[in-house]
Parts: C-alpha cells; structure tokens; sequence
C-alpha cells in the first residue's frame, strides 16, 4: 500500500495542475469603454494567500493609460494589461487580454475587492468554480481546463459567489515612499 500511495499523490497533483486554469471568454463581455480606474498608479506589494497567511510575494509598478492598467513585476520581463468593471459592493471585474492579440486569444478575468488598505484578489481556476454549489445555469462550458463564460451576468455572479465562500488569494497595497528604494 505505501508503494501505491505516493502514485496516487503524484496523479492527484497532476491533475489538480491540469484542472487549474483560467476563466475566459471568446469575446469581450465588458465594454472598455465603461471601465473605471478606482486603484492609483504607482508601486505596490503583492502578497499571495499561503494556508490563511498573507506572505510577500513581490512588489511592482501599476501604471494608467487612459482606461488600461498595466501591472509590471519589478526584475521581471512581461507585463500584464487589464481594465476594470464596477460590480458594485466594493468588487471589480479584471478584464485582460494578451497586448496585440490574435482573434484566437481569450479574454480572461478575475475579481478584485477594494479593502482599508489596498485590493484584494480573487483569482479561481476552472477546477476552483466547477467544484462550487451553483445554479445549473451558471455553470460555464468547460474547454479543456478552462472554463469559458459567454455573458458577464454569469461571469459576475460564479466571480461573486466564489468570493462570498474562498479566501482572497492575493493583496495589493500601495508601497510607502520609505519603502520605495
């Protein structure tokens, strides 16, 4: 029996990496332009969620083109680029897509929650939303391991529901000039 459990842990672990992907649409369910800009440029610290703690992660620079953030982690290449929705109750939709997308690549979203101190992050995967107790008619299609949305009313309400029963798993907080260097 030893002998078998560690196969067993070896392809539970590779199918949770496989099940764990992004919430995507084919197109936009969001109109850029009613996007909102609630959070101020400049630079903060990320923390991730480990087992109910929030430990630093990283800090980096968010910046403001008209209605487009771009988040840039400091020493790494690549940047992120999203716009914002209001959902109301303090919660905001990320929208992203690729920059200079094909007509192929998905738009992706996750959910941020304004907090005293800065923005929480609800990022879910597939696996995440598809083990949740919901409504038969907000369940999304399942695509390999993503799980496309085809209208934001469905989008919103799994992004919410999730946020109502999870853990925030990322925090964003401005970093203090001290700090800055």
């Amino acid at each position: 029996m030893q002998a078998f459990r560690p196969r067993f842990l070896a392809v539970l672990s590779f199918l949770s990496l496989a099940l764990s992907a992004c919430l995507e649409s084919k197109l936009p369910l969001f109109d850029e332009t009613k996007a909102v800009t609630p959070a101020p440029p400049g630079r903060y610290e990320e923390t991730v969620n480990k087992y109910g703690k929030l430990e630093k992660k990283q800090t980096g620079t968010l910046a403001l083109v008209d209605r487009t953030y771009s988040w840039k982690v400091d020493d790494e290449e690549g940047t992120t680029y999203f716009t914002l929705y209001d959902i109301g109750g303090g919660f905001f939709v990320a929208a992203s897509r690729i920059k200079n997308p094909t007509p192929d690549d998905p738009y992706t979203y996750a959910l941020f929650e304004v907090s005293k101190d800065g923005f929480l992050g609800y990022t879910p995967s597939c696996a995440d939303i598809m083990q949740m107790r919901q409504p038969k008619e907000d369940l999304p299609q399942v695509d390999g391991s993503n799980c496309l949305y085809t209208d934001r009313e469905t989008l919103v309400r799994s992004l919410k529901r999730y946020a109502s029963v999870m853990l925030p798993s990322k925090r964003y907080v401005p970093v203090k000039p001290a700090e800055n260097k």
